[in-house]
């Protein structure tokens, strides 16, 4: 699992990183074979040279006297040329080239029961490439062991084979780059589903587009499916929530005035409880009924909506409601959960206020709703308690007590706070809700 601040690897790079090691490897185990080849290659041909001139000096043998008749190339005659040869015979001292001058040659085996070659250390450095063999001439049994400097030969393919890692690595780079290149063009492919996944979080469409990669075209089908169905899900228990309200008022009327029949103040106390509960659902679902899941908050035109829908709810009182607004057209909040909140916040100061409510909204780093109403206000030991979940300061008037308190939940879910005081122009209960802004 990765950390929060960690970020997983991408997929460019894990295809990089996994393309760049086969690749390496393929062209390193290639130049291996390559190089293995080349001085296999080599070290036959100079053992070719080697037998012609073992078979020149045979030739050239008299074993009788131990001597060589005929001459042979000078460089066997230059000291220390790196070409050398060691006649054995069955018995006596051995006939060495003039080129060895001083030196010594270690053979393993002077009469070798089959024909053999090694490379061993030889004088000044050199790297000597020994190919041997025993003969019979004349009736006498004779070994030739003769040598070859190949130090240059396998200077030379090492030369290569590094310039062949060199190629390698360019050509890996090379491969790289243009693979990289390929990587990004393709998931360039991907930017339409980033731009309409968007779209849909702003609710200016509802589903992602449906022209993508082969490779991605389930997933989008999938996310498709399952956004329509979370919307089918929000507007059913939007709407069994207003009709388990509708359905409620009914059954409750009856027990309520069963209840002031029967003389039964406790029983009429939780009924006319219940139907003020039923009543704000009833006006939270009218509120939110404009919604769109997923689309962004409008400040100008859902607050228009709003304002309306409140005047039309206590339309007995001819409020006075000014609104001002100093915000970006669209908002990264969620259309439905701001509604809610400024719905409630509305809906309360409406109940409470005499003729005017006064509603500034500015979002600069932050997103701040001032609401102020000309009602009796709050006194500060007070404000605490009503923040509680069903608190209500005065028995006599409608409403539960849930408004604030689910204003406040609200602000605490988007990391905000809410704080009450009074307004000092219109002398009532001022709130202000703070909400952290971030980018969509």
């Amino acid at each position: 699992m990765f950390s929060r601040h960690s970020r997983p690897p991408s997929l460019e790079h894990s295809l990089s990183w996994m393309m760049g090691i086969l690749l390496l490897g393929v062209l390193l185990v290639l130049l291996g074979i390559a190089a293995w080849i080349g001085r296999e290659s080599a070290i036959q041909f100079a053992l070719s040279r080697l037998h012609h001139d073992a078979e020149a000096i045979l030739s050239s043998m008299d074993v009788t006297e131990r001597k060589i008749t005929h001459s042979l190339p000078p460089i066997y005659r230059q000291p220390l040329s790196g070409h050398y040869f060691v006649v054995y015979f069955d018995d006596g001292e051995p006939l060495v080239s003039r080129s060895l001058w001083d030196q010594k040659l270690v053979i393993p085996e002077k009469h070798p029961a089959t024909t053999n070659y090694w490379l061993t250390p030889g004088p000044q450095n050199q790297q000597l490439l020994f190919w041997q063999s025993t003969y019979e001439k004349n009736g006498r049994k004779l070994s030739i062991a003769i040598a070859e400097d190949v130090a240059p030969l396998l200077s030379a393919i090492k030369r290569f084979l590094w310039i062949g890692v060199a190629a390698s690595l360019a050509a890996v780079l090379l491969i790289l780059l243009v693979q990289r290149l390929a990587i990004r063009r393709a998931f360039a492919r991907l930017d339409a589903i980033r731009e309409d996944l968007k779209a849909v979080k702003s609710g200016a469409r509802t589903q992602i587009g449906t022209n993508a990669p082969e490779e991605v075209q389930p997933m989008v089908v999938e996310f498709n499916q399952l956004l329509q169905a979370w919307k089918e899900h929000q507007e059913r228990s939007r709407n069994a929530l207003g009709n388990l309200a509708h359905a409620l008022k009914t059954p409750l009327n009856m027990i309520y005035r069963h209840g002031e029949k029967s003389g039964e103040a406790k029983l009429v106390d939780q009924a006319r409880q219940m139907q003020q509960l039923i009543e704000r659902e009833l006006k939270r679902a009218r509120i939110s009924s404009r919604a769109v899941v997923g689309k962004h908050f409008c400040p100008e035109e859902d607050l228009g909506d709003l304002v309306d829908t409140i005047q039309a709810l206590h339309h007995r009182k001819a409020l006075q409601i000014e609104v001002d607004i100093d915000a970006p057209c669209s908002l990264p909040f969620d259309q439905n959960d701001m509604l809610e909140l400024l719905g409630n916040l509305l809906d309360n100061a409406a109940k409470w206020a005499r003729h005017k409510l006064r509603l500034r909204l500015t979002a600069n780093h932050r997103l701040v709703l001032l609401l102020e109403d000309d009602g009796p206000g709050i006194e500060p030991h007070l404000r605490e308690a009503l923040l509680a979940r069903g608190k209500r300061l005065d028995e006599n008037r409608p409403g539960y007590g849930l408004g604030l308190a689910i204003v406040n939940d609200i602000a605490q879910l988007y990391g905000g706070d809410m704080q009450l005081d009074q307004s000092p122009d219109l002398e009532g209960l001022r709130v202000i809700v703070t909400l952290p802004l971030f980018d969509a």
